[in-house]
């Protein structure tokens, strides 16, 4: 699966499950959609959502999760525009496709 379709399926999931699960912003992490720096969220490794997941949408969610993050570090939402970002050592976050 290429880029840009894992990271539209993974999106879809994201919006679809309420993820991420724990609501904790990353200020001063600008988003680069929308600008704002006060609504990043990390988003949940697939090992911190075993309890609160069954077991088909978490192979999912690995599978997503492994194709986009494992190589490039962690992902992000931007809960007010709703894309997802790839974080770079947590000071700064890109957009995941184009």
């Amino acid at each position: 699966m290429e880029t840009n379709e894992a990271a539209e399926k993974l999106k879809t999931f994201v919006l679809t499950h309420g993820l991420p699960k724990t609501d904790m912003a990353l200020f001063d992490i600008k988003c680069p959609y929308c600008g704002k720096s006060d609504r990043i969220r990390d988003l949940e490794e697939p090992d911190a959502l075993t309890e609160k997941m069954d077991s088909k949408n978490l192979a999912i969610y690995f599978n997503l999760w492994d194709q986009l993050a494992r190589s490039n570090g962690s992902l992000a939402v931007c809960k007010f525009c709703q894309n997802l970002l790839l974080l770079q050592d947590k000071a700064s976050a890109v957009p995941l496709y184009e």
